[in-house]
Parts: structure tokens; sequence; C-alpha cells
């Protein structure tokens, strides 16, 4: 076990990449990736500058270097994302070394890798993952920092915050749990309140820099995009109760193995009556751990797991998008790891604890087996339109939108036009595209693929209605092109009238 903490994050890398998605990601990754080719800031937030930086730094170089064209964009971002989960693991392996004893804190690394969703997140373009390496980074270099180095450690912890932040707005969240960290690792008072400064202005610089150079680039602009995404923020009051069934089970979801596994030794321990501990107090190597207890274990738990969780209570999406838990996943694991090596201290524990987290793994690779058989079908659907569609034409493609949109932008089919979904999407505004389509002899195509009206099925509805009188052409399995009514136009080519399919289920 001595070479534990390398092998895991090398072992973990390989999963990630042999597990990576051949969807590169739910909608916002295509997005994140036309972005990065144009060297565009994103509508999200502040512009997810620090994610879109370097990614741009990191395709650039490869383009270069390898001769890529911009079909490539999509392998190496996703490249630069399975490194930062496994850079993850390593990160959260040194931490939990300093929270927990040594087979504790391997048992806590082997389940934060192995944790269902972080792997998923771990093979999509998405920032969730990069976002959380940096935040384990800045945890990291505040916890352990040492008295000779306590500024820069400080300042640093801060940047790593700020980058997080950067990447994605969420880390915010997790401003308490760093905050609480610096007040526990800090002697007295005064030394506490000047390293929060610290922090805090090195968080506040890292974080507004880029947001400045936006605003002052384009001023408008960013005040428009701005008020655009807090616009189309779902905050849903009326929901609150789902939105906290939906955390509540997500977190669970992060870890399942651990939980399951702290409340099995729960019950254990009711059952026997035993109190024994496995947790001892390792002072110099910092840990917190004592006599079997965490040392005011209120505060942290508060601001390592309940404040993350309880600001997305307001958030309808939290229903959607277990992801958006990620940011509990570290306090998770421990603390579901020191309460199974505290109330299960038996020299079985580890062993067990390793077959709940493997088995979890492979149940979850199982359910999420459908899933990944419809991203496949997506992305090779979306490969027939852009084969099939070589010239000008307005799409309706419902959740493909945004990766037709990517072969817009990157060059592929420069001349498409895209009718999306989402949003922005309303009868009247539709109408008017597909009449300006047809009026300006623009070829209108639509997709059937019931894989992409998921979540849009009043939107395949809306479609039909408008469409209703219109004919049609088939040009490849579940893609046709669609003509106006006759009144509409003065040439005979079009295919006979037909109506529309319906979409299956």
């Amino acid at each position: 076990m001595r070479n534990f903490h390398i092998v895991l994050p090398i072992v973990a890398f390989y999963l990630y990449l042999a597990g990576s998605a051949p969807y590169i990601g739910p909608w916002d990754s295509y997005d994140y990736l036309k972005q990065i080719v144009n060297h565009q800031a994103s509508d999200l937030g502040i512009g997810r500058p620090v994610f879109l930086g370097y990614n741009i730094l990191l395709w650039e170089s490869a383009k270069r270097i390898f001769g890529l064209s911009a079909a490539h964009v999509g392998v190496v971002v996703l490249g630069g994302v399975v490194l930062a989960g496994a850079l993850g693991v390593f990160l959260f392996q040194r931490l939990s070394r300093r929270l927990l004893p040594p087979p504790a804190a391997r048992m806590a690394a082997l389940a934060f890798a192995i944790s269902p969703v972080y792997a998923v997140y771990s093979g999509y373009v998405m920032t969730e993952v990069p976002m959380l390496a940096a935040l384990l980074a800045s945890a990291l270099v505040l916890w352990q920092s040492p008295a000779k180095r306590l500024i820069l450690c400080d300042i640093l912890g801060g940047v790593f915050f700020g980058l997080a932040v950067g990447i994605r707005e969420q880390a915010l969240s997790l401003a308490g749990a760093l905050g609480w960290i610096i007040w526990r690792r800090r002697v007295d008072k005064s030394c506490r309140l000047c390293s929060m400064a610290r922090f805090g202005v090195s968080s506040l610089i890292t974080i507004l820099m880029p947001a400045l150079f936006f605003y002052l680039q384009d001023r408008a602009g960013f005040f428009e995009r701005t008020s655009t995404w807090l616009s189309a923020l779902p905050l849903a009051p009326g929901q609150f109760k789902d939105n906290v069934q939906a955390s509540l089970l997500y977190m669970a979801a992060m870890c399942p193995g651990a939980w399951l596994a702290v409340a099995g030794a729960g019950i254990a321990r009711l059952l026997t009556g035993k109190t024994g501990c496995a947790a001892e107090e390792s002072a110099s190597r910092g840990t917190f751990i004592r006599s079997g207890s965490i040392a005011k274990p209120a505060l942290g738990l508060i601001t390592c797991l309940l404040l993350p969780v309880a600001v997305l209570w307001y958030d309808a999406d939290v229903q959607m998008h277990p992801r958006y838990l990620l940011v509990v996943l570290p306090a998770s694991v421990i603390v579901c790891t020191y309460l199974f090596d505290r109330w299960f201290s038996s020299k079985k524990g580890p062993i067990t604890w390793a077959v709940i987290q493997v088995a979890f793994w492979g149940i979850a690779l199982l359910a999420l087996s459908p899933y990944r058989q419809v991203q496949t079908q997506k992305i090779e659907f979306a490969r027939v339109i852009r084969d099939s569609i070589t010239h000008e034409g307005l799409l309706i493609a419902g959740n493909l939108s945004p990766v037709l949109d990517y072969y817009r932008a990157i060059g592929e089919r420069a001349s498409w036009r895209i009718l999306w979904s989402g949003w922005k999407w309303d009868p009247v505004t539709v109408e008017d595209a597909i009449g300006h389509a047809w009026t300006d002899g623009v070829p209108v195509y639509l997709s059937v693929n019931p894989s992409g009206w998921s979540y849009f099925e009043k939107e395949f509805l809306d479609l039909q209605f408008l469409l209703r009188a219109s004919r049609r052409e088939q040009i490849a399995p579940m893609l046709f092109r669609i003509y106006p009514p006759t009144p509409f136009i003065s040439t005979a080519t079009a295919a006979p009238m037909q109506v529309l399919p319906r979409l299956p289920g």
C-alpha cells in the first residue's frame, strides 16, 4: 500500500479516459468548445474566464504542435478534463491524509476516485471537475500551510479559490468552508484575521481581474450577457420542496457506497453496543480527529456540507443535474469515512469498505449503460445530419441544437442556421424564422429522432401544429426536409403531401 497515492490517480485517469462519453457532454459542452475555438467568453456567469482561458491555451498549443483541425478541439479539451479528474484524486488523497489516519485516508481516496458522478463528469467537457480540483488545491494549501510560509500559503490559497470561481461560479458556495479551514488552522485571533484578509484580497483580485477585462473590452456586452444569464436562472421558490429532495438524493448519489457503508456501520454499532474507535490523534500531521471525535465539527459540517447544498434549494435545475452537488463530494467522503472507521473498528473494515465501493461502482456502470447508449445514438445521429446536409439550411433538432451549432461555429457547416430549442423557444418566433427561411429560399430541415426531443416534447408538439399543412421529403432516417404549404410556393418540385411523423413514445 506504500505506493497507493501514486497508483490510484493513474488508475483513475485510465478509468475516466476509457469511460469518457462519446457525446462530449450536456448542453453547455458544445458551447464551450466553439467558444474555445473562437476565443469567446461564455454567456454563463462572468464568462467562465479561467475554464475557457486555460483551454484556449491548451487548444492553441496542441493545434500548433500536432497540426490539428478545429474538429479535434473536443478531444484536446476532453483530455484536459480527464487530467483534471486524476489531479483531483491526487489532491484529495493529500488532503485526506491530513484529516484521517492512514488506513482511513486510503479508504476515503478510493471512495472519492470511484464516485459514480465524479467519474462520469471526469469524462465530459464540463466545468465541475476542474473547479473541484482547484478548490481541493486551495483547501490543501490552507490546511498544511507552515508558519514560515503562512503569508504565501494564504495568498496562494486565495488564488486557487479565485481560479475555481473563474472556472465555475458555484465555487463561491465553498467560501465558508475555506474560511473555516483558516479559522481552525491558525493559532490565534490576530493570525486568523490576517490570514482571512490575505485570502480574501487575493481571491477577490483573481476573480475580478478577468471580469474587469471583459467589462473594459465590451461594457454593453458584459452587462447584456450577465443580465441574460441571471434572467435565465430557473429560481423557483414554488419548487422548494422538490429542490430539497433532489439535492439530498443527489448528495447521496455522489458516493452511494460510502453512505451505505456508514449507515451499515451505524446499525451494527447500535445492535452490538460497541463503542470502539479506530481513529487516533496525530498532532504532528495536523489531524483534527481527537479522542474519536472531530474538534468542534458543527461549523465544519455547516460550511463544508450543508451550506453548499442549501444554496441550491432555490435553483430548479438541481432537479435535473446531479453534477451541481459535486462540491460536497470531498466533505461527504471525509465524514462517511471517519464515521465508518470509528463505528466499524475492525481489521476487516477497509476490506468491507472497498468491496462496497467497488460493488456500487459496478452497479453505477450497469445503470448508466442505457444512458450511454442514448448519448452514443445522439452523436451518431448528429453526424448523420452533418453528412446529409452539406449546404445552407435551417435546422430544427431539439436538444441536438448545440452540437449542430458547434459544427457551424468551427467552420464545418458555416452556412447552417440553427433554430434553437430551450430558453428562447417561442412558437411565434419559430413560425417567423421558418417563414423567413422559405422566403429566402433556405431549405428547412426537421429531425424527428426521439433522443433529440427528450425534455422538449412541448416544442415538438408546437412544430406539429405549425407545420401541419407543410410537406416533407425524407433525406435520411428520421431527418426530413420540410416544404412550405402549396399556396406558399410556385414550384412543383416539393414532395407529395404527407403528415409529419409523431414522436415515438
